[in-house]
């Protein structure tokens, strides 16, 4: 739903001489530790703070092999159909829009008529809310029973329907006992343009978190399913009890390969919104701000409305995502014009007439003939 390109994770300041982090000494599964991360992150950016891996296009060592960042074969997987890539403009477009330093707006989108609506307002990436897809999933009688297969099968529905670039939220309590590898191979094939990873282990929101060393193993997991091509948010949920350890888990999540980091902001967002909580969250953001780089954060807000866009933009985040954007304006517009309705009264607002409804929505051409 979060920015996407590379610019440095970490300056030197607050590491030792050899860039070691203390927080992280266990070694990954490649038998690295965090301060071989950092070293790497340090070695793959130029002085203007963009990852040289990423715009490469047939890096290779000395023996021909190509490498990612941890020193493993660099894997270029296209999809779990051999050879084959669903969506490489969805992914291109994503990916040069954080690399242009450009805020990404995604709003929380699940169905086709909000993708349409999307894309016919110069939006080009939307996130499949969870929230929204779950109260507008009636499955039909041939559907798959699984949950999580009709999730991605509504990926695979927008991406077709608008062309956009879906960012698919592999952690939802809909994707069962499957790994992280699964739920990631199945997002790619889906034709998702990014992909999204939580510290908290397993589905609820008090749930424990996991260790930095475990979300590290998970991320390399990942980026081996999906590639460079996908873009790869982690989330952290530490915020909810401290925000230095969720910076701490930011920077540590960038060094092991993430594209971004989402810290979720939950307990810093009130309905209403006031200047005083604006204050508040704002200073939470800027305490991140002075260790992780603004463009490799995603911003949050369920409707849009906790942070100006305009604002979002200044700062420099990568991604802003609208969760709930979409389904709250429609269930809000629903319930307010049935009302007005059935009391004989005139609407909140003008109504669309039938020929802009149908441009918007994309059956005009069947409107056209209908008449």
């Amino acid at each position: 739903m979060p920015g996407d390109d590379l610019v440095t994770v970490r300056s030197a300041a607050g590491r030792g001489t050899d860039g070691q982090d203390p927080r992280d000494q266990p070694a990954d599964d490649h038998g690295q530790t965090s301060a071989d991360h950092a070293r790497t992150d340090q070695n793959g950016h130029d002085q203007n703070g963009h990852d040289q891996r990423r715009q490469e296009q047939s890096g290779q060592d000395q023996t021909g092999h190509d490498q990612s960042r941890h020193g493993q074969n660099r894997h270029d997987h296209r999809s779990a159909v051999d050879g084959v890539d669903v969506a490489p403009v969805p992914r291109a477009m994503l990916r040069d829009a954080l690399s242009a330093n450009e805020l990404v707006v995604a709003p929380g989108c699940y169905d086709v008529v909000g993708a349409r609506v999307l894309e016919a307002a110069g939006i080009e990436a939307a996130y499949l809310t969870p929230f929204g897809f779950q109260a507008a999933d009636a499955p039909a009688p041939h559907a798959p029973d699984d949950p999580w297969e009709r999730y991605l099968d509504r990926t695979r529905e927008l991406v077709d329907a608008a062309g956009l670039a879906m960012i698919v939220d592999g952690q939802t309590g809909l994707e069962g006992n499957r790994s992280a590898a699964e739920r990631a191979a199945d997002a790619f094939e889906a034709g998702a343009a990014g992909f999204v990873i939580e510290d908290r282990l397993g589905f609820g929101k008090d749930r424990p978190l996991r260790t930095m060393a475990e979300i590290g193993r998970e991320i390399a997991t990942v980026r081996h399913e999906v590639g460079r091509e996908t873009t790869v948010i982690v989330r952290t949920d530490a915020v909810r009890d401290s925000v230095t350890d969720a910076r701490d888990r930011a920077e540590s999540y960038l060094d092991a390969g993430a594209d971004l980091v989402l810290p979720l902001m939950t307990r810093y967002l009130n309905y209403p919104d006031t200047p005083a909580d604006r204050e508040r969250r704002m200073s939470a953001y800027q305490f991140m701000l002075e260790r992780v780089p603004a463009n490799r954060i995603v911003v949050h807000s369920p409707t849009g409305r906790h942070l100006p866009v305009d604002e979002a933009r200044r700062i420099g985040f990568g991604i802003y995502l609208m969760s709930q954007l979409l389904i709250s304006s429609a269930v809000t517009g629903m319930t307010h014009e049935i009302a007005a309705v059935l009391a004989d009264e005139p609407g909140p607002m003008p109504l669309l007439n039938p020929v802009d409804l149908a441009a918007l929505t994309g059956v005009d051409r069947w409107l056209e003939n209908r008449w």
